[in-house]
């Protein structure tokens, strides 16, 4: 049967991390034990070639010398002598010869190879079977020589063992890194399933869990502390919309079911109902309803653009822009009052409409809790000079009412927020003004707070200079 190559893929590239880390730590071990294994065979063998050479040239020097007189029994009592030797073989001839033989000449039928051992690592496992073999060769006179033959086998056993207990320690020495790497990879990433079961668990509904921290101030704990400081901002940003939500509710349902009840009642006494004031309160509720609706996209807007990018945003004078404004607001009961120091433009990066909807809704604020005036100033940042890093431009916004409590200062800005109970939907407005206004500061890289002042509210923005320092004329 075939293995699949999806499975042979799955074998060499494991999907988990301690799968991978386990095959890398086994990998890594194993090609400089080879190595190590391989420099260890190839010594071992160079030393028993050593031994052996030693061995075989001892045991021909010790062989009485070919001489003249009885040379059958000479050679009779030589070759029994190395017989005694299982590691050597002897053979014997006579032949034609010089009186004497040299020892750079060989016998022509033998050809011995004088000292080299070719040992390996065991390619010949049976000693009955062919073996490395070292040749030394003894000669006299007439033509008669000694041929000692060494077959190495108790070399090549001694090699082929080693070998084997090498291979052994490779496999087992791998096997036992792979093994405790498995097992401490294991719990390493023990923490990181615990956070990844209790992170699957998680739903929009049950956003109160929190992965578990292990003790340890390692990577993973860092890992889950910011995942629980993520879903931390997670429930809050759905709690946040989940009011939201509930809020938008509310104030549409009001109006629409009072436009309903008025209309109901007209048309069920259409003799006794004044329609034009049954018309006048449609209108208002209507224009209720357009202005909620009207607010709510625009902070859906505002979401979706978030503080990465402003699109449409060009240089505007904001100074120029703060007169405007306030010329096109009708004259009221509650005295206006604007001052724009230095004179000189304020130029800002932004849309005109954002930051004159800004302006605007922090002057209907202003105006509905103001007691007789409200003042509007413009300038710079304080101690901000041209060899700033960054510039900004400082809007104020004051009334002297009865100002805000320090402990709302950061709830007016929410949506539907609504401090004064008292007043009515009519005069109190849909509760999305200081939210927008918040909203749009923030996507000009701006900030809106509510800073101290001797009387009343005052609510201060600060937007980047887009051009702090400008370059001057030449011919100045």
């Amino acid at each position: 049967m075939k293995r699949r190559p999806g499975r042979v893929r799955e074998l060499l590239r494991p999907a988990s991390i301690r799968g991978r880390l386990t095959w890398l730590v086994a990998v890594s071990a194993l090609l400089p034990l080879i190595a190590g294994a391989a420099l260890a065979a190839g010594s071992l063998r160079d030393y028993l070639a050593r031994e052996a050479r030693d061995y075989t040239v001892r045991s021909v020097a010790g062989v009485p010398r070919l001489a003249d007189g009885d040379p059958d029994a000479q050679l009779y009592y030589t070759a029994e002598k190395l017989r005694d030797d299982p590691r050597l073989a002897v053979s014997t001839g006579i032949r034609p010869a010089p009186p004497r033989w040299e020892p750079d000449s060989r016998p022509p039928e033998h050809e011995p190879s004088h000292g080299d051992a070719l040992l390996s690592l065991w390619p010949w496992t049976d000693p009955g079977s062919r073996s490395p073999g070292l040749d030394y060769v003894q000669s006299g006179t007439e033509g008669r020589y000694l041929h000692v033959a060494n077959r190495l086998q108790v070399e090549q056993r001694r090699l082929n063992h080693m070998g084997r207990l090498l291979a052994g320690a490779v496999l087992l020495v791998t096997a036992a890194l792979a093994g405790a790497t498995w097992f401490v990879a294991g719990r390493v990433l023990r923490p990181v399933e615990a956070i990844r079961t209790q992170f699957a668990e998680l739903t929009a509904h049950h956003l109160e869990r929190r992965v578990p921290v292990p003790r340890t101030r390692d990577e993973v704990a860092r890992l889950a502390a910011t995942m629980n400081k993520t879903l931390d901002q997670l429930q809050a940003a759905v709690d946040l919309q989940r009011r939201f939500v509930g809020d938008a509710s509310h104030e549409l349902r009001s109006p629409l079911a009072a436009l309903r009840a008025e209309l109901e009642i007209a048309l069920a006494h259409p003799g006794d109902a004044e329609w034009t004031a049954v018309a006048e309160a449609a209108l208002g509720d209507t224009r209720r309803l357009q202005s909620i609706t009207s607010d709510l996209l625009l902070l859906a807007r505002l979401d979706a653009t978030g503080t990465d990018g402003l699109p449409g945003a060009q240089p505007l004078d904001l100074a120029a822009l703060v007169r405007e404004e306030v010329r096109r607001r009708p004259e009221g009961r509650r005295a206006l009052e604007v001052r724009i120091e230095g004179g000189a433009p304020v130029i800002v990066q932004g849309r005109h409409t954002l930051i004159a909807r800004l302006l605007g809704n922090l002057l209907d604020n202003a105006d509905r809790h103001a007691v007789r005036a409200v003042t509007v100033r413009l300038g710079l940042g304080p101690g901000s000079g041209c060899d700033a890093a960054r510039r900004v431009a400082v809007l104020h916004v004051e009334d002297d009412g009865p100002g805000i409590h320090p402990d709302d200062r950061q709830r007016v800005f929410e949506r539907f927020t609504r401090l004064d109970d008292a007043r009515t939907r009519a005069t109190g407005g849909t509760g999305l003004g200081l939210a927008i206004a918040h909203h749009i500061a923030t996507v000009h890289r701006g900030t809106l707070e509510i800073t101290d002042s001797p009387r009343g509210a005052r609510f201060t923005t600060t937007l980047p200079v887009a051009d702090p320092c400008p370059a001057k004329d030449p011919a100045d």
